[in-house]
Formats: C-alpha cells, sequence, structure tokens
C-alpha cells in the first residue's frame, strides 16, 4: 500500500489541468442520448482510444503524444466517467452495457466526420472496442485490446481468478450497496486497485492521479461505475455468450497487448483471442495492468506499428 500512498499524496499536491493533454482541443460530442466530453488532435486517419477503470481519458496521456505524430486522435471520457454524461442506471443495466457505450462512440465518430475509423481500448475501454468492431463491423477498420479478456470468458475463469479479480464482484452487487461501502473511501479503494495491479516500483503521473481521485470523489461516478460492473453481469456476457453461440467473430485484424504482470496474462490471452477472432496477433508488455501509463513508449510503438499496416 506504500506505493499506493505515495501515489495520493502527489495527487493532491499537484495542481493538476482538468483532463487536458497539451495540443489537444476539448469538445463536447453527442453520444446515444448522452453528451461525451472528448480530446481531439493529432492528423493522420481516426484512431479512437478508450480508457478503463477506475480512470479517464488521462490514461492515454503518456501515448498521446506520439500517436498524434501518425493519427487524429480521438480520446473520449466514455459515460459514466471524467466529464462526460452520467446518467442514472435503469432496472436492467442496459444504460451502462457495452453496445450502449459502443453506440455513443459511433455517434461521437460521426459527428466528427469519420465513418470508419480505429479503435484501442484498455480495460473496460477495450471491452467497449471489441463490441464496437461486432456490433459496427463496417465502422471499424482495425482494433487493439489492452490487457483483457473477453466478458463471458472472464465470468468463466477460475477461482483464482475471481480472488484477483474480486472487485468484479462487488460492484455488480444491487444498488446502493457497493456505492454505501465506497462512500467517502473512494481514496483507499483506488489506492488498493492501484497498488495490486501495478507492476513493483511504477509511480503514476500526478498529473494523471488527480484527474483519476478528482473524478472518483463524484457520487454520479461511483453510481455510473458500479453499473458498467452490473452490466457486464446482467447484459454484456449474454451479448457475448449469443456471438460465441451463433460463431459471430471479429473479422478485423486484432491487436492483442497485455502486461506480463497484468491480469490477462495468466488466462493465456491469445488462446482465448484466437477463438474471437480470425486475425489476431499479439505479445506481452514488460508492466502491469496499466498497459499505456506503465510501458509508454512500447505501447506507443506496438500501436502505431499495427495501425499503420496495410490490410
Amino acid at each position: 500500500m506504500a506505493m499506493a500512498e505515495t501515489h495520493l499524496q502527489a495527487a493532491r499536491a499537484d495542481d493538476a489541468p482538468q483532463g487536458l493533454i497539451d495540443g489537444f482541443e476539448r469538445r463536447r460530442l453527442p453520444g446515444d442520448g448522452v453528451t461525451i466530453d472528448a480530446l481531439v488532435g493529432g492528423s493522420g486517419p481516426p484512431l479512437l482510444l478508450l480508457h478503463g477503470y477506475p480512470q479517464t481519458r488521462l490514461a492515454w496521456r503518456a501515448v498521446a503524444c506520439e500517436l498524434a505524430r501518425h493519427f487524429t486522435l480521438v480520446i473520449p471520457d466514455l459515460r459514466g466517467c471524467g466529464r462526460s454524461d452520467k446518467p442514472p442506471d435503469d432496472a436492467g443495466h442496459q444504460t451502462y452495457s457495452k453496445r450502449r457505450m459502443a453506440r455513443d462512440q459511433m455517434a461521437t465518430m460521426a459527428a466528427l466526420g469519420f465513418q470508419r475509423f480505429f479503435v484501442a481500448g484498455h480495460d473496460r475501454g477495450g471491452r467497449v472496442a471489441y463490441r464496437l468492431a461486432l456490433d459496427h463491423p463496417d465502422a471499424v477498420e482495425r482494433l487493439a485490446v489492452i490487457d483483457i479478456v473477453p466478458t463471458a470468458d472472464v465470468f468463466e475463469g477460475t477461482a483464482a481468478s475471481a480472488m484477483a479479480l474480486f472487485h468484479w464482484s462487488f460492484l455488480a452487487q444491487p444498488h446502493p450497496l457497493p456505492e454505501q461501502l465506497l462512500e467517502g473511501r473512494t481514496n483507499e479503494f483506488l489506492a488498493h486497485l492501484f497498488s495490486r495491479w501495478t507492476a513493483p516500483g511504477f509511480a503514476f503521473e500526478p498529473v494523471s492521479m488527480h484527474d483519476y481521485l478528482e473524478c472518483f470523489r463524484d457520487p454520479a461516478t461511483v453510481h455510473a461505475t458500479c453499473s458498467d460492473y452490473r452490466a457486464a453481469w446482467a447484459v454484456d456476457r449474454h451479448h457475448d455468450l449469443q456471438d460465441r453461440n451463433a460463431n459471430r467473430t471479429i473479422g478485423q485484424p486484432l491487436q492483442v497487448l497485455w502486461g506480463n504482470h497484468g491480469t490477462a496474462d495468466a488466462t493465456g490471452p491469445m488462446r482465448i483471442w484466437n477463438a474471437w477472432a480470425a486475425h489476431a496477433s499479439g505479445q506481452a508488455i514488460r508492466a502491469g495492468h496499466f498497459v499505456p501509463e506503465e510501458a509508454p513508449t512500447e505501447t506507443a510503438a506496438a500501436l502505431r506499428d499495427f495501425f499503420s499496416a496495410t490490410r
């Protein structure tokens, strides 16, 4: 916990800008019935970058400048996170399903004039990314997922993986139990997750950690992110199973990246993803779960090379 406490102290001391990256323009864009707050910058073919839990778009801060030399980057806060809208959940948890979040990104990219694009997602953003590819194959040209396996496979995992990913079942408990338990304790909860999921010796950038903590103190963010995990159990895994039972796979080129100290490494990620995609390639990167931040040079190079390749 000492490493995480150091992160928290540094973040409290830092006068961070509000979710901004130098050289990027902040845009308020339409989603699927919500407004998505995004950063847009760079030049070249469009590349959508989707962050994970419990973070914001600043998860891409360390790789954005390099990738912006080759691509027009669109870096949103997912619905329920950061500065994007945080609607209350519905009884069936459709509001925070990855299918709904994928429709957010379709609307956002269309508003920017992009009908076809690349997408890369880490953690929860990776789940939105592969749902985009499955539901909107004409829009997604190539995709990359970072340190995940599909949601249906997570729920079919071992007892060891259930212990490692304890927050999946905790956050998915019915409202308002997890929200009440996290009230006033979000710093401690995030400190535990960050300490548990990073490789030894890694320290987050204070600007990014400040943003994560500040945004996560909002009760609407806590409710929305709990609802995200409720949707994983109630909705997302069923969408995955429907695709699997229909032999529906990812037809686009897929890149799989994971940390060799991350949460996906023990699952044998390529074995799993090869069953979901006809054209999958991948590699482990020396990092924990937060690969784009723990190994930004390697991550940026891998994404640049993959998305620059011709089909």
